[in-house]
């Protein structure tokens, strides 16, 4: 196979460059919480693997690395799972990890483990299979060595791997759509809850969505024109990939505070007790000071930010387009209440409403106190005594005392 680069090339390049980057960020540096933005992170590697793997067989550069012939292929069983865990992340703020969900992953080991006879051949040998894949040409055909027991399943099993992973992948949908309908439902009777949120998995379904689409149209037509294996549909696969990559990055950019106004260098030590002298520097009316608390309240209102666990003084003040500085001074000076006090007083009324529900009566106080954004239990039962002057179980105890 000889190396070429074209344009179509230099997208999915460019694209599975943007993936490794969102798999980054969203591995290390993200803020918010931990569990959610590791699955999404993982899912976005896989992906871009995926399509690095797609990108050296279709140029041509995989005779240089001809040991990543199908070696990302058990991944094609990897991101299904991943992206329902990380969906119900979102749709289920109280889920936790689970060691049961490791079974979700036992598909793509037991195809990494049928996979071994192919990893096993000649260099010579793979380069043929995927020269043979794109309808290119190749020099005579090398006999394939270490025939392992079911080595020759292989002529049979690919015509057919192709109608088992679209099962596989409507299969997963169907989880995702389960799990996200009561989501949608929740949302739709509380217009306005979680804007962000869902406007995200929004365009996460819909981009899925299109990529299952076109691998199930593109294997289907390029499988009936040809009679036999070939991976010339993949290429649209990857592009779409890599076009679901860009428009995760500008997403994610239009979303952080760069385009928010800018703080100054040094914030300030929020110090509740400090007295008012401590902003009279500061050129905040009291009328820009009412707005943007109005805007704060609006904003943990409707989008719920508070259940975010993590959620810093930085990232409220990303949400609401403000210095972190001005946030904290309206807080300190209209809440009378520091940063972490204000939003757990949500946290807590959340969770006073949902004790008062008969409907939530079977779940456990903490999971109640971890949908609402606590981290743990005991920040959560001193946060709950701290504002009500009782204990949460004593407050269920007396909402259903007649």
């Amino acid at each position: 196979m000889q190396p070429t680069l074209d344009v179509w090339s230099v997208l999915i390049l460019l694209g599975a460059a943007q993936g490794l980057f969102l798999s980054w960020t969203f591995l290390v540096s993200a803020p918010g919480p931990r569990l959610r933005n590791r699955l999404l992170g993982l899912l976005m590697l896989c992906l871009a693997l995926l399509v690095i793997e797609i990108l050296l067989c279709y140029s041509g550069y995989i005779r240089f690395v001809p040991f990543f012939v199908s070696l990302t292929e058990p991944l094609t069983f990897v991101a299904p799972p991943l992206l329902y865990l990380y969906l119900r992340s979102l749709a289920k703020p109280a889920f936790r990890w689970d060691a049961r969900y490791l079974w979700l992953f036992l598909p793509a080991v037991l195809h990494a483990v049928y996979l071994i006879p192919f990893f096993a051949q000649s260099d010579a040998w793979k380069l043929r299979t995927v020269a043979e894949s794109f309808h290119r040409a190749h020099p005579a055909a090398p006999e394939a060595a270490h025939n392992f027991w079911w080595f020759a399943s292989y002529a049979w099993f690919y015509p057919v791997f192709y109608l088992v992973l679209s099962g596989y992948l409507l299969l997963y949908l169907g989880l995702q759509l389960y799990t996200l309908i009561p989501y949608w439902r929740q949302r739709a009777a509380q217009p306005g809850q979680a804007a962000t949120e869902w406007a995200w998995l929004r365009r996460l379904g819909l981009g899925f969505g299109l990529v299952l689409l076109v691998y199930v149209g593109a294997t289907a037509y390029y499988h009936h024109a040809t009679g036999d294996v070939n991976d010339a549909g993949d290429v649209w696969l990857a592009s779409l990939i890599s076009l679901l990559f860009y428009g995760m990055n500008g997403w994610a950019i239009s979303q952080s505070d760069l385009l928010a106004a800018p703080a100054p260098a040094e914030e300030p030590v929020e110090d509740p007790a400090a007295p008012r002298r401590k902003y009279e520097k500061t050129a905040l009316s009291p009328e820009v000071s009412t707005e943007m608390l109005t805007r704060l309240r609006t904003l943990m209102t409707t989008g719920e930010p508070y259940r975010n666990p993590d959620l810093s003084l930085a990232e409220l003040a990303a949400q609401l387009r403000v210095p972190g500085y001005q946030l904290s001074q309206v807080i300190n000076e209209q809440c009378q209440q520091n940063f972490f006090d204000f939003v757990n007083s949500y946290r807590i009324e959340e969770v006073k409403r949902q004790l008062l529900r008969p409907e939530s009566g079977h779940l456990k106080l903490e999971e109640i106190g971890f949908a609402a954004g606590f981290n743990s239990k005991s920040a959560f039962n001193a946060a709950f005594k701290k504002h009500t002057q009782t204990t949460p179980s004593q407050f269920r105890k007396n909402a259903f005392v007649q």
